[in-house]
């Protein structure tokens, strides 16, 4: 048990040093949508920064937003939230959730606070191609056609399910969303690890 013990020690402070060397990176995401003029049919997404983790929220076809959120099962669905638990889970892959929250009413950035109970501190509003949005939008609700049944927590907003890739330390919820923007051509540079964000044109970057 000592040795299990000690180990344990050891791990966490290789943790705790891996964190530090990510904060003092700077753990920006530099995020550069495309220029309005390489859009044939423009969309409003929004990424949401809540304070230390992410969500997506896209524009409904039929009215509305919905908003989409990744993270640790058991910190989000089961509500374990120790420091212990939240050090296990960023060294070893842990069940992992998605969360959605579909809302009808939500028609812009000024109703996102009734979408995300937990608070949220700044929204940037960004533009991506259509067909992308909506291709993003059916992987994304491909998850909650499953068999699993969805489990709805008040405290966020969200229905969640299993997702099927583990959480861990280099893919945890900020990570995800990063890989989300990626996939409507949005890019992002940096690791925005802490859920800091830079906007930026494609022109800044040069």
């Amino acid at each position: 048990m000592l040795v299990d013990m000690n180990s344990f020690v050891v791990t966490l402070r290789w943790i705790c040093l891996l964190l530090i060397v990510l904060l003092l990176s700077g753990c920006t995401g530099r995020v550069m949508p495309p220029a309005p003029a390489e859009l044939a049919q423009p969309l409003d997404v929004y990424l949401i920064d809540h304070g230390r983790h992410a969500s997506l929220v896209l524009p409904r076809e039929e009215g509305g937003m919905v908003r989409y959120s990744y993270g640790e099962w058991r910190w989000y669905v089961e509500g374990r939230r120790h420091f212990l638990a939240g050090a296990a889970a960023m060294l070893v892959p842990t069940a992992s959730a998605l969360g959605r929250g579909v809302h009808e009413d939500v028609t812009g950035p000024g109703d996102f606070s009734r979408l995300a109970p937990e608070g949220l501190v700044r929204t940037y509003p960004l533009q991506a191609e259509a067909a992308r949005v909506r291709a993003l939008q059916r992987r994304l609700d491909a998850h909650f056609e499953g068999e699993a049944e969805p489990v709805y927590s008040e405290e966020f907003g969200l229905h969640f399910v299993p997702h099927p890739r583990a959480y861990w330390a280099a893919h945890q919820s900020n990570l995800v969303v990063a890989g989300w923007l990626r996939q409507l051509e949005i890019d992002i540079q940096g690791i925005p690890w802490y859920s800091r964000w830079q906007i930026e044109s494609p022109q800044d970057a040069r």
